[in-house]
């Protein structure tokens, strides 16, 4: 089964865990580090993303999430499709 997640939602989740920058100034497709996050910012948004959504990203795959886009992706993929 996958989970329907939305941009606005994870720009959300990216706002209410980095405040020191706006989210709306990330592009979708732009790598977080890129942004100027680092890895701890990193690691609590997808940890959000995992408590919000139920989406269990894991460790070896935490590299592969790095934008808006790439989280969206991960988290349609079918359960089985997941390491």
């Amino acid at each position: 089964m996958s989970t329907t997640v939305t941009e606005q939602e994870v720009r959300e989740i990216i706002a209410s865990v980095v405040e020191r920058v706006s989210s709306d100034d990330l592009q979708a497709s732009e790598d977080f580090y890129d942004f100027g996050f680092d890895s701890l910012d990193h690691a609590q948004i997808l940890m959000r993303v995992e408590e919000v959504f139920g989406v269990v990203i894991a460790e070896g795959d935490f590299d592969e999430c790095r934008s808006i886009e790439t989280i969206i992706a991960y988290a349609a993929r079918p359960a089985e499709q997941s390491c």
